[in-house]
């Protein structure tokens, strides 16, 4: 299986339901970013629908964004949300998995992604990194934020409760129980189902840290983690 406009269009609609946290965890990726000496290129691997990319340009008013997806609804749907930004908003499409793109990516000072390295074998996500630490300008940081594979069993019962009781919580604040349903009904939680979807390949955290300091950053680390969704990352 592979991701689909079906898929994005759960994403666009569902993502602020869905994401525990979504707020914060741009707000931590922005303070981290923050560190960052000379700010000018970012890029963002499967962007979205831009909601990280918005996030930066607000913040950070001398960087050029480069917003890389796979899915044509997403891009539309980025260039829609970000179009104030014209000239420091860049959209290309890629294939994540594929490796044509990576010779062509602009240098960058930062380098994000939200939940879809997961969507990698371990051989992969390893060679993405030490890709994407050949292209990141000294001083730069790669931050990730994404599903992580728990060590033990109670660690899936944990991450899965935690994941379904903030959805559960934000969907009755909103009083919209359509959101629950559609988070149970799709089976969105891979806690609860690991075998649902083959696209989806997480990684312990500590094993991914190991590997960024293989592949030469420095400084790595964790800087948030609720429900199994972790932002971690290096510098260079």
């Amino acid at each position: 299986m592979s991701w689909t406009e079906n898929d994005s269009k759960d994403f666009i609609d569902f993502g602020d339901f869905f994401i525990p946290y979504r707020r914060q965890q741009a707000e931590v990726v922005c303070q981290m970013i923050s560190e960052v000496k000379l700010l000018e290129t970012v890029v963002d691997l499967c962007c979205g629908e831009g909601y990280w990319c918005q996030r930066i340009l607000q913040e950070y008013s001398n960087a050029t964004v480069y917003g890389f997806d796979i899915s044509e609804e997403m891009l539309s749907k980025a260039r829609q949300s970000l179009a104030e930004y014209q000239g420091r908003f860049k959209p290309q499409k890629f294939d994540l998995a594929e490796k044509g793109w990576r010779a062509t990516m602009p240098s960058a000072d930062v380098v994000v992604s939200s939940l879809a390295i997961h969507h990698l074998n371990p051989a992969e996500k390893k060679e993405l990194y030490a890709d994407l630490y050949a292209k990141l300008n000294k001083g730069g940081v790669l931050l990730i934020s994404d599903l992580v594979l728990p060590t033990v069993t109670a660690g899936y019962h944990l991450a899965g409760r935690q994941w379904e009781d903030y959805v559960k919580y934000e969907s009755e604040k909103e009083s919209n129980p359509a959101v629950y349903q559609e988070f149970i009904k799709e089976k969105w939680n891979f806690f609860y189902h690991p075998q649902e979807d083959p696209i989806d390949q997480p990684s312990g955290i500590f094993e991914q840290l190991c590997w960024l300091n293989e592949v030469g950053f420095e400084n790595v680390d964790v800087y948030w983690m609720f429900a199994g969704h972790t932002i971690f990352g290096g510098w260079k």
